[in-house]
């Protein structure tokens, strides 16, 4: 019996006239921290459409970023492979052409494939856009937002093959400017802050200033980050929720997610790319659709999970060589043994190998690593959550392990991988976007 059926136990007669698969949606809204949505425990109500649509289904409240920026983290969403080892590491380099993907596993199934993707970090030089048979790019604008949105409800259309498409929006990346009526919803007792206004620039500044997470700067900033979060989830949510209403003959499944979190200044940064702490890797994770029994999984789980998941889900041929586990059993309510490290990264910024950190993670305990320095501490993420002691010595048989992880790690690092050339254009616009060699 094919997996999927154990999925999609509750489809309608009319699915009958399908070949069972489904139509998959991943929804991508990039650099939402897990630790501002509410259904993670944010004291403030950032996210109510994405919690409905995850109490609705499986929410994983564990889930990690292979990598703390996007241009790696999409890669290795797509090839299950961490940054080291898929090459797309760096604004210069391109996803490896040896790997194959998972648009090109469900393409290659008979799936249509569409990506709509709002931020130049993913333009098609990228090479993330291989398996895709329309890759639209556009730009960070909220009019480019609102475009994103059109094109992801038109992208589900009348074919009877299955399709699979996705969909990465700009906010709440930064600059954090929402539109009404959603500015000031949180921020409004600070608005004597007027030089803090969400920009990148106020935003740096902060970054420079190296303020405590308690400044009234960080604070205002945090607020206006919020808001911004809770514009994207209320329009994620009617795109949801259209997108549910349409279904009929074929189901749909949805993954909604976001490619890193974000940093206010809890480990001396701000924004993301630049460090492995948990504010940086934390995403919220849920999976929806028909026949999913709702629940919460505490087990860590990465979005190197999601392609060897949703080519289970969709009886396409597995990536070879993994680095992720499919998470169709966990999604079918069985017993299933997660016990495994987890591996991610922050950026690497080349000529500069001290500034590489290296997150190895095996249940409660995590290695932070900066193998340029040849330093590590080991922290046990239930202890100490704040990520602030290094517990090495009274645990030195998970320390070793661990280590032992990270030269795996390093050894399937790719040396040489395909560079390709920024354009002045390109440059500009990742430098407009805070994408500077700053730290973040």
């Amino acid at each position: 019996m094919r997996v999927l059926a154990w999925i999609l136990l509750a489809c309608c007669a009319a699915c009958g006239r399908t070949d069972g698969r489904p139509n998959v949606l991943v929804l991508v809204a990039d650099s939402l921290a897990a630790g501002h949505v509410s259904s993670h425990g944010y004291e403030r109500p950032t996210t109510p459409n994405f919690d409905a649509f995850a109490a609705a289904g499986v929410r994983f409240s564990n889930a990690g970023a292979a990598a703390a920026w996007t241009l790696p983290s999409v890669a290795s969403l797509f090839t299950s492979q961490p940054q080291e080892a898929h090459g797309a590491r760096d604004d210069e380099l391109r996803l490896s052409g040896e790997l194959p993907t998972l648009a090109e596993r469900l393409r290659n199934a008979g799936f249509e494939t569409h990506a709509v993707v709002q931020t130049p970090v993913l333009g098609r030089r990228t090479g993330v856009d291989r398996g895709f048979e329309r890759y639209d790019v556009l730009d960070f604008s909220l009019a480019s937002f609102e475009r994103a949105l059109e094109l992801a409800r038109s992208a589900f259309g009348s074919s009877s093959a299955p399709r699979f498409v996705y969909v990465h929006v700009a906010p709440p990346h930064m600059p954090y400017q929402p539109p009404a009526p959603y500015r000031g919803r949180f921020s409004a007792e600070s608005e004597s802050l007027a030089h803090v206004d969400g920009s990148i620039e106020s935003a740096r500044a902060v970054h420079r200033a190296r303020l405590a997470p308690d400044h009234p700067d960080v604070v205002r900033l945090r607020a206006l980050y919020d808001e911004h979060i809770t514009f994207v989830d209320a329009r994620l949510g009617e795109l949801v929720r259209s997108l549910q209403a349409q279904a009929n003959e074929r189901p749909l499944l949805i993954v909604w997610t976001s490619d890193h979190g974000e940093a206010f200044m809890e480990h001396g940064e701000q924004g993301h790319n630049s460090s492995v702490y948990e504010e940086m890797l934390h995403v919220p994770l849920a999976i929806a659709g028909t026949g999913l029994r709702a629940r919460v999984e505490p087990a860590p789980v990465s979005l190197l999970d999601v392609a060897p998941t949703l080519l289970e889900l969709c009886d396409a041929p597995a990536l070879p060589r993994a680095e992720g586990r499919s998470l169709a059993p966990l999604l079918r309510a069985e017993s299933f043994d997660l016990q495994r490290t987890l591996v991610a990264s922050s950026r690497h910024y080349e000529g500069k190998p001290e500034r590489w950190q290296v997150a190895v993670r095996s249940g409660r305990f995590k290695l932070h690593a900066w193998p340029g320095l040849g330093r590590a501490e080991l922290r046990d993420l239930d202890a100490d959550p704040d990520e602030r002691a290094d517990c090495s010595a009274e645990h030195p048989d998970v320390r070793a392990h661990l280590q032992r992880e990270l030269e795996r790690l390093q050894a399937a690092f790719v040396a040489s991988t395909e560079r390709r050339e920024l354009s002045e254009s390109e440059r500009r616009t990742l430098r407009e976007l805070g994408y500077a060699d700053d730290g973040r």
